[in-house]
């Protein structure tokens, strides 16, 4: 008895079993990420649509007073952002300048070293103390770095902070505005009110 069959083995629709099951699982595949597609695009419609905090006219006296106390912690922390600012050009002088006493200092240890090399144990001692010393403006170097690193993360941080309250006044202000649209007459009273900015 031989083999009856001259070619590959055809399974589904003509492919062979191979492509049968590549097929299959890329049809399965397929199906799920289209239904997660469909579900998300839901969420996201209804999202959007009940996102507004605030929707009615009397909601605005909380919506003014959330306002308020959005804009008062972004002037603190712009103001924070002032004071790091400020602090980073002292920090970039004295990062130039104890790299240059670093500099300095060790040029003058290694010029009193080739003195020391003579045997006199008084230029020897001045050779310990120059050294001691520029390894002390070394590090003061380096700490100055490392603080004017940590100084510019810090304005980075704060600049986020900043722009993610401005994104939610933003917000706010588009509120206000659904709710003065959606109204067809507002009282002087709630006018004023409304303006506070």
């Amino acid at each position: 008895m031989g083999n009856r069959h001259s070619g590959p083995i055809v399974g589904f629709k003509g492919y062979p079993n191979g492509q049968t099951n590549f097929i299959y699982m890329y049809y399965k595949n397929f199906k799920r990420t289209l239904s997660i597609a469909f579900i998300f695009t839901g969420l996201l419609f209804t999202t959007i649509a009940n996102g507004q905090k605030y929707k009615t006219l009397s909601d605005t006296t909380r919506l003014n007073k959330e306002y308020g106390e959005i804009s008062l912690e972004i002037s603190k922390l712009n103001t924070k952002l002032l004071e790091e600012k400020n602090k980073t050009a002292d920090y970039h002088s004295k990062t130039s300048s104890s790299a240059g006493d670093a500099v300095a200092t060790a040029q003058a240890s290694k010029d009193q070293a080739d003195v020391a090399t003579s045997g006199n144990t008084t230029d020897t001692k001045k050779a310990v103390t120059d050294a001691k010393e520029a390894d002390k403006k070394a590090n003061d170097a380096k700490n100055a770095v490392s603080d004017e690193k940590k100084n510019n993360k810090k304005i980075k941080e704060l600049t986020a902070q900043i722009d993610q309250k401005q994104k939610l006044l933003r917000d706010l202000d588009s509120q206000r505005a659904a709710i003065m649209s959606n109204s067809p007459y507002l009282p002087p009273a709630l006018v004023d009110s409304v303006h506070t900015n």
